[in-house]
């Protein structure tokens, strides 16, 4: 199957700030990719290159084999785009927000917006205006899913969600790609609930470092060891030292059978490759 997206020594900077250089990606269709880092490291800069916003100052970023800067309305119909936060018209009813948009999209799945609405057991006449944040943040995903995009880009799905919408809505995703195929990227600051949704990401770092991988080979082969002293790190190739009072851990793809190894979730072992303060 062709990818769905394919970045090709891709480079771009603000001034004398490198973002990334000589990035390239492929993207299957039914893949779930995550596109992770720290604030001001190029994740929306990277999906406004994706949606043709601006281009890249090197290389090429094709969307179903198409530069991204050039897509034809049909292809930019086969497109979905959550942005960092929403517009919601709150004077619409549920019924009413699912009618006007589907004016809009030719392909419209009415079933794909209720399948996800309806879990919030909501009555289809209330008015936008007397939902909850979480609720209301489900209808704008509902009205996504409904666009039957093949591509959907969510930047941040989170939203400010708590976590009984937030694993609403990612028990929802790994059904709906399962069943439809479609592709997925996104960015998260959620980073424990990433684990068993994205099948491979990139960590993005400042100053353009990009790391590649499957989410399950990083948990495998990224460790964390607690140590006393700096000798007993002689023979190990080291990513990253966070020294504390009481004790001090390493970080590093090699392993070791002399140290002490510290069971990490993903999340503490993103900050160990990323760094905290950093």
């Amino acid at each position: 199957m062709n990818p769905v997206i394919e970045l090709q020594n891709l480079g771009h900077y603000f001034g004398q700030k490198k973002l990334y250089e000589n990035l390239n990606l492929s993207i299957e269709p039914g893949q779930i990719f995550g596109v992770l880092g720290k604030n001001g490291v190029g994740k929306s800069t990277l999906i406004h290159i994706l949606m043709g916003y601006i281009l890249p100052a090197k290389g090429s970023c094709l969307i179903f084999g198409k530069p991204s800067h050039a897509l034809t309305p049909d292809l930019k119909r086969k497109i979905a785009l959550l942005h960092e936060g929403f517009k919601a018209y709150d004077f619409l009813s549920i019924k009413q927000y699912e009618a006007f948009f589907s004016a809009f999209y030719p392909k419209w799945k009415r079933k794909y917006f209720y399948d996800l609405v309806d879990l919030l057991g909501c009555d289809p006449s209330q008015k936008l205006s007397t939902l909850s944040f979480g609720q209301k943040s489900q209808v704008v995903l509902g009205a996504l899913f409904a666009q039957d995009a093949d591509l959907l880009i969510l930047d941040d799905y989170s939203m400010g969600l708590d976590s009984g919408y937030r694993r609403l809505f990612i028990d929802y995703l790994k059904d709906h790609v399962y069943q439809t195929q479609k592709s997925v990227l996104m960015t998260s600051h959620v980073m424990g609930e990433l684990v068993g949704l994205i099948d491979s990401m990139m960590i993005i770092q400042k100053g353009g470092k990009i790391y590649k991988s499957s989410m399950n080979e990083f948990l495998d082969s990224f460790h964390c060891y607690m140590f006393k002293d700096d000798w007993e790190l002689e023979d190990l190739n080291i990513h990253r030292i966070e020294r504390h009072k009481d004790h001090n851990r390493c970080f590093t793809f090699d392993t070791s059978t002399r140290l002490q190894l510290i069971d990490c979730d993903f999340e503490e072992k993103f900050l160990g490759y990323v760094g905290k303060y950093e």
